[in-house]
């Protein structure tokens, strides 16, 4: 039997960002266990850090509620309605907006002290519009944010061309929310993985919780495929999987599931964006290596994580439609990852009532590289006894148990 006065299950961005702030801002003794699973969220993500543009609906956002539109349209027999905005509420705007402000110091710590490069690139988001809809679309966007207006600018088909010259001339313009960039999602998974290390974090790899252990309203520890873990505070980052961790170390049950998201990748390509794309069809960004990523389709199909090729055909056509020198690439490969949605599309995080030695730190849905700085930050307070930066009301996993 091991001790630790830290044990985290579930080593996805938001798992490993809670291992590298508790052993950067404590003297605890931590072990992250982790086994890779198919459908990692982190591995299938964009690596998008955008702020406002998931809060009002964009980036994946856009996709998913256009989805949601269609399929309660079906449901209900009627014509598919015109697509209107989809704002989280203000809780998620400053949530995500603390953490975006986050990054660029991160970034130079980690690379000074740790010699990680999670490649950190200020790029903004455009969201291009195509017709009159689209323009109405983006008016409704910027009218329920006046309050972020200096982060806001809007483009017209002449600015976009030169600012985006790849982009398809049938584009009548664009919005630009400047504070929303990029990292490479892989990278900063390792990164805040080996600075963790780098930190005393006992990395306990290629091994599964199979229970929790309690005694009484207390959680102990875990039992694994490497022995038992003894713990004083166990945190639940297990994404797509956490219900099944929740429910054996409190007997309840929470709604965290899997969504599946289908990416395309690219072959590497000569530099042709300069920023990342939303389009009401897709979102597009070019990584580091000149990779061109696409994504991302919303799908509650439980834990299938298999490609569909019609799927990856809307997706390329969405991509083709917005930077037609797309069709002169191949595809390199496609994959599937399975986001760990919630039904308010807000993430679970702190303590449970009655329920001692634990915490939530997972339901991310869609955004959790942008959020694991401030989500790391935030459970180091929860458990060093500090007042949270953020009030972490709405996010209590509290709100579904009641009643």
């Amino acid at each position: 039997m091991k001790k630790f006065d830290i044990v985290i299950a579930g080593g996805g961005v938001i798992g490993a960002a809670c291992a590298y702030f508790l052993s950067r801002d404590t003297d605890l003794k931590i072990a992250l266990i982790d086994i890779k699973k198919p459908g990692n969220a982190s591995r299938a993500s964009a690596g998008g850090l955008w702020a406002i543009g998931e809060s009002v609906g964009l980036g994946c956002g856009v996709i998913f509620f256009k989805t949601l539109s269609k399929l309660q349209s079906e449901a209900n027999g009627k014509e598919i309605p015109v697509m209107r905005p989809h704002q989280l509420p203000d809780c998620f705007f400053e949530f995500a907006l603390t953490s975006n402000d986050m990054y660029p110091a991160l970034h130079q710590e980690m690379l000074e002290r740790h010699g990680v490069d999670f490649k950190f690139e200020r790029t903004g988001l455009k969201f291009i519009m195509y017709n009159e809809d689209d323009r109405i679309y983006a008016d409704q966007i910027t009218s329920g944010i006046p309050h972020l207006a200096d982060q806001i600018r809007w483009l017209d088909a002449e600015q976009l061309k030169k600012e985006e010259p790849y982009i398809t001339p049938d584009a009548i313009g664009a919005i630009d929310f400047i504070c929303d960039h990029q990292v490479n999602p892989y990278r900063l998974v390792d990164a805040y993985t080996e600075s963790a290390r780098q930190n005393g974090v006992e990395l306990v790899l290629n091994t599964e919780v199979t229970s929790v252990i309690r005694e009484g309203s207390r959680v102990m520890g875990v039992e694994t495929t490497s022995g038992t873990f003894q713990c004083n505070t166990l945190i639940n980052a297990a994404g797509a999987w956490a219900d099944e961790l929740f429910h054996q170390a409190t007997g309840y049950n929470m709604p965290v599931y899997p969504v599946k998201g289908q990416i395309v990748l690219s072959e590497r390509m000569p530099k042709i964006l300069n920023g990342c794309i939303s389009t009401s069809d897709c979102y597009i960004a070019q990584k580091d290596n000149g990779e061109i990523l696409i994504g991302s389709t919303t799908e509650e199909k439980g834990f299938d994580t298999t490609n569909t090729l019609d799927k990856i055909t809307e997706l390329s056509q969405g991509a083709m439609k917005c930077l037609p020198i797309l069709k002169e690439s191949n595809i390199k490969r496609c994959w599937a990852g399975l986001r760990p949605g919630t039904p308010d599309e807000l993430p679970i995080l702190g303590e449970v009532p009655g329920v001692e030695g634990y915490l939530n730190a997972c339901g991310h849905f869609r955004t959790g590289i942008l959020t694991s700085a401030i989500t790391g930050q935030l459970i180091t307070e929860l458990v060093t006894g500090q007042p949270t930066s953020l009030d972490l009301t709405p996010f209590s996993v509290a709100r579904f148990l009641e009643g």
